[in-house]
């Protein structure tokens, strides 16, 4: 299980799903900014790169999963509203992490019983 491909999509996903929320985060600063371009990372071109086994860190999603808005002015409301739900699937993940590892805890307590 450790180190399987799952658990690499799986916290590749966290790792982005971090880095949005630092985005997202200035471009609700940025907000006012004049001629501050808002980002956001692109979910679909980080999961093609997870399940190709290519490793994703910071300065690739920056660079490659990055996606820049067309010029219109930032929404506080909508970007908000992803900060939120990006919060939501980071729960969501972190919950999924964590009933793999009590499950191995599991196993492994009833192996050493057996």
């Amino acid at each position: 299980m450790l180190n399987s491909p799952e658990e690499k999509i799986l916290n590749g996903l966290l790792d982005a799903v971090s880095e949005r929320q630092q985005i997202l985060a200035n471009n609700i600063s940025g907000a006012r900014v004049e001629g501050y371009q808002g980002r956001d990372i692109d979910f679909n071109i980080v999961m093609s790169d997870l399940r190709s086994g290519n490793p994703i860190d910071k300065s690739t999603m920056l660079s490659k999963a990055t996606v820049k808005y067309d010029g219109a002015p930032i929404s506080l409301e909508d970007e908000m509203s992803k900060m939120y739900k990006n919060h939501v699937t980071y729960v969501l993940l972190t919950r999924i992490n964590g009933h793999i590892y009590q499950h191995m805890e599991e196993a492994t307590q009833a192996a050493r019983a057996g």
